[in-house]
């Protein structure tokens, strides 16, 4: 039970708003808004190397303890199961969560960013390439009631409801090609863009329970499931890798993703705009895995008996999944679907705002919400996050506010000097926490023109806005 709560250590990335937000973002502000490179002050932005990872959930936690602190004591971790809750001890205690009646959430993953460029034409338009490396999986709504402590408290022959639920985790690579134009209006301009991706599928996997089903415990070894409707799929190039085979990284799958931005800016007399809006849907597309993938589905109206100590017993997958399918059918390979394994990436819809407030003092807000167009789909984390802001040519410093999943505050901070950044959405999981279920970490290393007195859009790019003038070339 331990390892279901810190084996999600295994960590992903998420939205990184202040460097996605700034004015000097160039690169990097395309992946929360694709028209955001029209607002970028420079004629040229290279991405050396930049990821971050992300860890959340509402299922368990750690006690008093800091994502430095668990890196190096991991293994002095202890089960708080079944015991007392442990958060005013000072001992590193893994336990769940009590509530039984809140749906609960979980999402991890990791993205390194590498090679990437963006150039600004004098017409106004931006042009761009880039490569991301993504690993996201989890599950957006898990249902109270299949917490642990809900559980262990049912007696033999005592039916357990299992509600609805679904779990998915993928392993791609996405190499993107990016374009974006801005048009000229009365008070400023508009600017729309768009990143088309060609996807490779390396690993994925999904279950989904997809209408109530009931357990009953018969005895200590035996459970009764009744009305299960339960899909599942994978890839198994890697599937005998417990048994000391090696790891083979290929591309299984194949598909296309594309994200569509839009922003509207309000320009004053100096050298940045006094106001800028914008709408983007991010992580439109999937993958489909037509090698080395397989689909099962186990449906049956009548009740089924599994022997738990059977399926306990197995250390591998092919063995689970053959039992499984003599359990339902009576045969081996017989729960195998003829469909390809297909995931959907982590759709999302966002909503940009950042305002100037006096020079170098900004404030902004970003709303992100997820979309789902299939059950088998990579969950995004719901954000809404407002931060102040200094942002200057050779740096910057942010204290973003984030509510996460709507029900959870975190404290961030981001900054940048020159060329590098560094920054967390989870400042509480840096400096120790009572209660250790999330954390997040980023880091980013750039390239871009020095002498911004010849590099910059205002005059520099005919045709985009009449009233921008050159960005300042600072003196040190």
């Amino acid at each position: 039970m331990i390892s279901f709560c810190l084996e999600t250590i295994n960590l992903s990335a998420q939205y990184q708003s202040p460097s996605r937000i700034e004015n000097y973002g160039g690169v990097s502000s395309i992946f929360i808004n694709p028209a955001n490179s029209s607002n970028f002050p420079l004629r040229w932005d290279f991405n050396l190397v930049s990821g971050d990872f992300y860890l959340d959930n509402s299922v368990g936690f750690i006690t008093n303890t800091s994502l430095k602190e668990l890196s190096q004591s991991f293994e002095d971790v202890q089960s708080g199961l079944d015991m007392e809750p442990q958060s005013d001890k000072g001992d590193l205690v893994a336990d769940f969560y009590r509530d039984t009646t809140a749906a609960k959430y979980l999402q991890f993953g990791t993205t390194i960013n590498g090679p990437a460029f963006l150039f600004n034409t004098n017409g106004g338009q931006s042009i761009g390439a880039f490569y991301n490396l993504r690993v996201m999986g989890g599950s957006s709504k898990i249902p109270g009631s299949l917490n642990y402590y809900n559980y262990i408290s049912k007696s033999v022959d005592e039916w357990i409801d299992f509600p609805s639920v679904n779990f998915a985790f993928m392993a791609w690579d996405e190499i993107g090609v990016h374009f974006a134009n801005r048009f000229i209006t009365a008070n400023g301009y508009a600017s729309a863009g768009i990143n088309v991706k060609y996807l490779r599928g390396y690993e994925a996997g999904y279950t989904s329970l997809n209408n109530d089903t009931e357990v009953q415990f018969i005895s200590s070894n035996q459970v009764e499931v009744s009305g299960l409707d339960f899909q599942y799929g994978f890839t198994n190039n890697n599937v005998d890798v417990v048994d000391n085979a090696e790891f083979e990284l290929a591309p299984l799958g194949r598909g296309i993703g594309i994200d569509l931005g839009f922003n509207y800016v309000v320009e004053d007399d100096s050298d940045t705009y006094k106001l800028k809006l914008g709408a983007s849907v991010n992580d439109i597309g999937g993958v489909t895995f037509r090698e080395r993938a397989e689909v099962h589905g186990l449906k049956g109206n009548q009740p089924i008996i599994f022997d738990e100590a059977t399926y306990q017993s197995f250390t591998s997958v092919n063995e689970l999944k053959e039992q499984a399918s003599i359990d339902l059918y009576g045969a081996v390979g017989l729960s195998e679907l003829d469909i390809p394994l297909t995931i959907a990436l982590p759709t999302t819809i966002s909503l940009q705002a950042d305002y100037k407030i006096v020079e170098y003092i900004y404030a902004s807000a970003l709303f992100v919400n997820r979309v789902s167009f299939s059950p088998n789909s990579v969950k995004a984390t719901n954000l809404i996050s407002v931060a102040p802001r200094f942002e200057h040519r050779w740096g910057m410093v942010s204290l973003p506010i984030n509510i996460v999943e709507y029900q959870r505050v975190k404290m961030g901070a981001a900054v940048r000097l020159g060329y590098f950044i560094v920054g967390t959405d989870d400042l509480g999981s840096i400096v120790g926490t009572k209660e250790f279920r999330s954390t997040n970490v980023y880091f980013g290393i750039k390239a871009n023109p020095f002498n911004m007195g010849s590099s910059s859009k205002g005059s520099s790019r005919n045709g985009a806005s009449g009233k921008r003038g050159k960005v300042k070339c600072y003196k040190f």
